[in-house]
């Protein structure tokens, strides 16, 4: 039966409700039509205008001269999705995303589609917005979360800043195949930069990114970069190309191939290979510190299995390439390993509790120019565990056996070389525990003591060539090791002590550590006679008495917001300093944070122009300065050089619907270069940016960074390097 209703009508059916000065409803045809002072409501979407016209259930029919108000909330990601790509998320992740605007005509295809004809959308508050999009046609469809606009521009401030024949812009979270934001900036290194991407969606767990990126010195450089993740498999492959480098005259270019899969039965894989054209790609083209300070790039493929949940056997392909600065201090290529085989056990439970570990290996040795050799290593060990809920007492034997078959070409001496050395070890510790508080909250109070005795007999491997052994840091972590030495090559004469405690806060409600502080001196009873370099004992750190090392180190919250991370290596033979670092760092809300860190190393070096310690300071932070400006920076300082290693400066302003960052970067990439960049963005919630993005720049250089437009820390995807 048809209806009518005048003045201040209303029709209601299930979450939609019409409000006119007059409604007229066919029941027929489900449909109501609306005029005068016309408001439809439907959950958190609002549209009012003159006259519509709407069919109810199916939410199809027209609405004249509207204007609307439109929000939907974000989604979750769904299982096995590949992360978003920087660029693809813009909407903010705490809130519903709410778009304004009004039009000449509105369609309703559906309950999530909706498409203006000479409209206008803003994710501003609707009066005097900052920005908006004007299109001569607007879809906006919420299933797949993607707006289209014919005949766009994007205006700003009333200045029109760019003309779009045909655009599209995220409305959510979920990836489509498209061009994504462009950015452009500018350097000493590569001059005006501006990059284009454009983003394939294969699959929900399969994409691809394509990016042109021109830079004024140097010239058009192409990217691509595939992902893919499925239950047994996921990798990367990046490839970037440039047909002329202006500034070399010659074709430059990078890559690299990620990839890990279970193969199943007890089977598994991985390669990872990178490589550039030439020594100084990264310098030249990259503004990254991780990157420009990277000279050996791997190039390694494993292939394992475990068996039976005891035993692993492993075998290995490796070898690096070396970039080599022609201004900086001359890098030691890596040898090659080909091949390598492992093969590692731990079985408990054996008769008498005894465990049963194995520790095997076979490598071959390769490098252009120094000694090669084979290194055959057997390393059975038995322990015994015996523990209670309180303490517990480990005592361990082993033989580390090892077999070389060298050929010598930098050394002499005998080219078949064994060594077996006899390893015994007691490890033994208490923990105590007990109700307290501080600060008028409750906590549990531990004390573990642990005492490790070591003894390993000397044995002389000056003849044996060091392939792949280094100096461990002494630090809490190693103290209990039993060799100072990583790799195979060195096995350090032992007969000391070593003797920690620890103590601990921990909250009893969510069992978090609050604060930890140890220490622990290691005690020897005698000299250490195994070096890295039996030719050159100057350049490395060694032992020359029977003192005490010391160590201490303190970590958690020591006042509201506030995390303290510091650590103390002290000589007592030498009475000096070894290693000291300290960092603290207060974060009382998101996007507040500043930092300040010391780092110290003691130099042993005997070259002048390659020395092995340091002195930095580091100051970060991230702090409003008024009203909606914040201030972002860095300063981290080589003290001992005199150098500024990484500067960043920059402002960011937030108007609530859009965002402004203006970043400059000075990175030190070598003795002689330094790398400027600058960054300015315009970030409209809702429909991209325009500019040069410095996020990446901020999040991986100033700890604690928050995206002041974002409830959240969006993902940001790491560089396939």
């Amino acid at each position: 039966m048809d209806a009518f209703a005048e003045g201040s009508a209303v029709l209601t059916r299930d979450a939609t409700r019409v409000e006119a000065d007059k409604l007229q409803y066919f029941e027929l045809t489900d449909e109501v039509e609306a005029t005068g002072n016309v408001r439809m409501t439907r959950g958190t979407d609002e549209m009012t205008g003159p006259h519509a016209r709407i069919k109810v259930q199916e939410q199809v029919g027209t609405f004249d001269s509207p204007s609307y108000a439109i929000s939907r909330p974000p989604r979750p990601p769904q299982p096995g999705q590949l992360p978003l790509l920087p660029g693809q998320a813009v909407p903010l992740r705490q809130q519903p995303l709410t778009g304004h605007g009004s039009a000449d005509k509105l369609d309703l295809e559906g309950e999530n589609q909706f498409r203006f004809f000479n409209a206008t959308w803003t994710s501003c508050k609707p009066d005097r917005p900052d920005w908006y999009l004007k299109a001569k046609e607007l879809q906006l469809d919420y299933d797949s979360e993607v707006g289209d606009a014919t005949g766009g521009t994007l205006v700003f401030k009333g200045v029109p800043l760019v003309y779009m024949p045909w655009a599209d812009f995220p409305l959510g979270e979920s990836r489509k195949s498209g061009v994504l934001s462009p950015t452009f900036g500018t350097s000493n290194k590569v001059g005006f930069d501006l990059t284009v991407p454009y983003y394939f969606n294969i699959a929900p767990n399969y994409d691809d990114t394509l990016t042109a990126r021109y830079m004024g010195r140097r010239g058009l450089q192409m990217r691509n970069e595939l992902r893919y993740i499925t239950p047994t498999r996921r990798g990367t492959t990046y490839l970037e190309y440039m047909p002329e480098d202006q500034v070399e005259k010659r074709s430059r270019y990078a890559g690299s191939v990620r990839h890990d899969e279970v193969f199943g039965n007890g089977w598994a894989g991985n390669i990872n290979f990178s490589g550039v054209s030439d020594p100084l790609y990264f310098i030249d083209l990259s503004s990254r510190l991780a990157l420009t300070s990277q000279v050996n790039l791997l190039r390694q493929g494993s292939l394992s299995y475990s068996g039976g949940g005891w035993w692993t056997a492993t075998g290995m392909l490796q070898a690096f390439q070396t970039l080599q600065d022609p201004n900086g201090a001359t890098v030691t290529q890596p040898y090659k390993r080909l091949p390598q085989l492992t093969l590692n056990a731990n079985r408990p439970e054996l008769p008498g509790g005894t465990t049963f570990l194995l520790n095997s290996e076979f490598v071959a040795f390769s490098h252009p120019t120094l000694d090669e050799g084979r290194r055959t290593t057997f390393y059975p060990q038995l322990a015994l565990p015996l523990q209670t809920s309180a303490f517990y007492v480990t005592p361990k034997i082993g033989v580390h056996a090892t077999r070389y078959d060298l050929d010598r070409r930098t050394s002499t001496g005998e080219n078949t070389v064994t060594r077996s050395v006899p390893i015994v070890s007691v490890d033994s510790g208490v923990s105590f525990e007990r109700d307290t508080s501080f600060g008028g909250r409750d906590y549990i109070h531990t004390l573990e003591p642990r005492v490790y005795y070591l003894y390993v007999p000397y044995r002389d491997q000056s003849m044996i060539p060091n392939f792949d052994s280094g100096s461990y840091d002494f630090n809490l972590a190693q103290i209990f090791a039993e060799n100072i030495f990583t790799g195979g090559d060195r096995i350090a004469n032992a007969n000391q002590v070593t003797t920690a405690v620890q103590t601990r806060l921990i909250d009893p409600a969510t069992g978090a550590e609050t604060v930890r502080a140890a220490l622990g001196p290691r005690f020897y009873f005698e000299e250490q006679r195994v070096f890295l370099d039996y030719k050159n004992k100057n350049g490395v750190a060694t032992r020359s008495g029977k003192q005490p090392d010391m160590l201490a180190a303190a970590s958690g919250t020591i006042a509201p917001k506030t995390q303290l991370d510091t650590a103390w290596q002290y000589n007592t033979q030498e009475s000096w300093t070894e290693r000291f670092n300290v960092g603290v760092r207060y974060q009382p809300a998101y996007a507040r944070a500043l930092g300040v860190s010391w780092r110290y190393r003691r130099n042993y070096s005997s070259d002048p122009a390659s020395p092995n310690g340091f002195r930095d300071i580091d100051l970060t932070g991230q702090w409003p300065l008024w009203g909606n400006w914040y201030g972002v920076g860095r300063y981290n300082r080589n003290l001992r050089d005199h150098r500024l290693t990484q500067g960043i400066a920059g402002v960011e302003y937030n108007a609530g619907c859009w965002v402004f960052r203006g970043v400059v970067q000075h990175l030190t990439t070598s003795a002689t270069d330094v790398n400027r960049s600058f960054f300015f963005q315009l970030e409209f919630n809702g429909a991209g940016s325009l500019g040069s993005s410095p996020l990446n720049v901020l999040r991986r250089g100033v700890p604690g960074y928050g995206k002041i437009n974002d409830g959240s820390n969006p993902f940001s995807s790491d560089d396939a390097f």
